[in-house]
């Protein structure tokens, strides 16, 4: 959706113009109405959560999305009612482009279901970077629910949130896990586990995970569907130990909980050495990847490993606290990551 550096740019008609001028012109007085939801990162569990095996993620407070939604004068709409505005595309939604059909059809059912008659623009702005395994997809739906349920007045339940951001997920996903639906509008670190109930985790520690961008595009589909291939492997060498290396994944996210609670930083990051080893034999890593990960434990972290869908996208590196965070994101940045973010290991209960 909208970033500050906008890396894709889009031809808009005169009409479209003249509506985005009419849009800006508006009285204060007029009413906008809001959402946001933030990012999230996997500290344990990728790929093997795809299994049904639990997995710990955290919010990413640092990168957010916000939607606003206001009233649209008719003319500037066609029979969709909503114009949209972010980074990909300005104009009627229901002329947006396919790679924003799950946000076309989430606000079908949004109108439809907290009785939205009139015109609306939704304008979207992020700082999330897509496809990097923070859950841009889930955050963008979660903001506009919240946005289109506060301009109806409409009082909104976490699970109604959590179906009506599946919706849009499964869409942009198929088969999504539930797990960014959670964990997107998540102020704890989550507990989750496929067909489970999501429990939240509560810890608190010095420690920093830092998190760095490659700059190159996550491939997830790509890589679940190979992983997928190596435990369906004809070869039983291949594929035991494919499912030897799942399984030892779910086991390095159980002692990763352990790890947090009991505030023992050292094994929470041979944890994650660990896991990225068996992500690695998985097939999972990248040249980038394996980089910024050489350089964060150069740097000194305790770990560091993938997190996401991998082949691309990001890492999380384990730092004492802020000041060893800092000398961390110093070396990643030295090294190429292209931005970098800051997660403390503390998750308060409620």
């Amino acid at each position: 959706m909208r970033n500050v550096s906008r890396e894709t740019f889009t031809v808009v008609p005169m009409n479209e113009v003249a509506c985005a001028q009419q849009e800006s012109s508006r009285s204060n007085s007029d009413r906008v109405y809001r959402g946001s939801a933030h990012g999230k990162i996997i500290l344990m569990g990728e790929h093997s959560a795809v299994y049904a095996k639990p997995a710990i993620v955290l919010p990413l407070s640092e990168a957010s999305i916000t939607a606003t939604v206001t009233d649209m004068e008719t003319e500037c709409l066609d029979s969709s009612g909503v114009r949209l505005d972010c980074e990909y595309y300005v104009g009627k939604l229901s002329k947006a482009p396919e790679n924003l059909r799950n946000i076309q059809e989430l606000v079908v059912v949004l109108r439809n279901d907290f009785s939205i008659d009139g015109g609306i623009s939704i304008s979207i702005t992020s700082s999330i970077p897509r496809e990097r395994g923070m859950g841009s997809s889930a955050a963008v739906a979660v903001a506009i629910i919240r946005a289109c349920a506060a301009y109806a007045h409409y009082s909104l339940t976490p699970d109604e949130l959590f179906h009506y951001t599946q919706i849009s997920e499964n869409i942009a996903h198929a088969h999504a896990s539930g797990m960014d639906a959670v964990a997107v509008s998540a102020e704890s670190a989550i507990w989750f586990q496929q067909g489970e109930e999501v429990s939240t985790l509560h810890f608190s520690t010095p420690a920093v995970l830092v998190a760095a961008d490659t700059g190159v595009t996550g491939a997830t589909k790509e890589a679940v569907s190979d992983v997928h291939r190596l435990l369906y492997e004809d070869d039983d060498v291949v594929r035991n130990r494919a499912h030897r290396d799942i399984e030892r994944l779910a086991d390095l996210s159980i002692a990763a909980k352990r790890a947090l609670q009991e505030n023992d930083m050292t094994s929470l990051g041979a944890h994650m050495n660990e896991a990225q080893e068996i992500l690695s034999t998985l097939t999972v890593s990248s040249g980038e990847l394996d980089s910024l990960i050489q350089t964060a434990r150069g740097a000194g972290a305790l770990g560091a490993k993938l997190t996401g869908g991998g082949r691309g996208g990001c890492m999380i590196a384990l730092a004492r606290d802020k000041a060893h965070a800092h000398s961390i994101i110093t070396a990643l940045e030295s090294a190429g990551a292209v931005r970098t973010w800051t997660v403390n290991l503390t998750s308060p209960s409620k």
